[in-house]
């Protein structure tokens, strides 16, 4: 054995006995397969750490059925795999459990199946919406918007229809989803009518073309 030889084997030696690595043969090589679950393992980690870091404590709980108001709409939600068309959660009482199931799907969405999902209130993004007109781009927000598989409006109700702008752009962002197929989950105090009756028949025809509404 070479002097080369012995001075690996020697610090090999104290690695092992610091713990550094452990003794025996080396491990086997990983099949083409294993190496691809082991990336899909880290990407998911990756993500599940985002989103712990994003969603709020109180909605990462395991959450008692038995507490659930309406079992039924929360199990018919639950069932919504993250395809077009989306949802419109709604309940005129807070408390129902809508933002839950939202934070619910975004978890499962985002870690289990990988898709990019943007999560805002209908205000902020009526605000998104009035910054890039202002900007003179206003192609460039249903650019921001197209970067994500799934957009999430959180009590997109609190969108503020009397500023006079709003029923345009309410009626042009459907039209937009509607034509882009764009994978959307809403949760609202309110149901399509009443957006029917206050914006006209046309947004409430394209909300029931873009999303399922189940009331909570």
């Amino acid at each position: 054995m070479t002097e080369e030889s012995n001075i690996f084997q020697q610090i090999k030696q104290e690695w092992i006995e610091a713990g550094l690595i452990e003794d025996g043969p080396p491990p086997a090589p990983r099949t083409e397969e294993q190496e691809r679950e082991l990336i899909r393992a880290q990407l998911r980690a990756q993500r599940l750490t985002r989103f712990k870091e994003t969603c709020p404590a109180e909605f990462r709980r395991k959450i008692d059925l038995s507490l659930v108001p309406n079992l039924q709409a929360w199990e018919e939600a639950d069932l919504w795999q993250g395809t077009y068309p989306g949802l419109w959660l709604w309940s005129h009482e807070s408390g129902r459990g809508k933002t839950r199931m939202l934070w619910r799907k975004f978890g499962y969405l985002h870690c289990d199946l990988g898709k990019s999902v943007l999560k805002l209130t209908g205000q902020a993004l009526a605000e998104e919406y009035f910054r890039y007109h202002m900007d003179g781009n206003p192609r460039g927000f249903y650019g921001f918007l197209s970067r994500f598989d799934v957009i999430m409006l959180d009590d997109f109700d609190k969108i503020d229809l009397s500023d006079r702008r709003a029923p345009r752009m309410a009626r042009e962002i459907f039209d937009e989803f509607y034509s882009r197929r764009q994978v959307i989950l809403v949760t609202a105090n309110e149901s399509a009518n009443f957006f029917e009756k206050r914006v006209g028949l046309s947004m409430g025809r394209r909300i029931r073309e873009v999303v399922t509404e189940i009331k909570f």
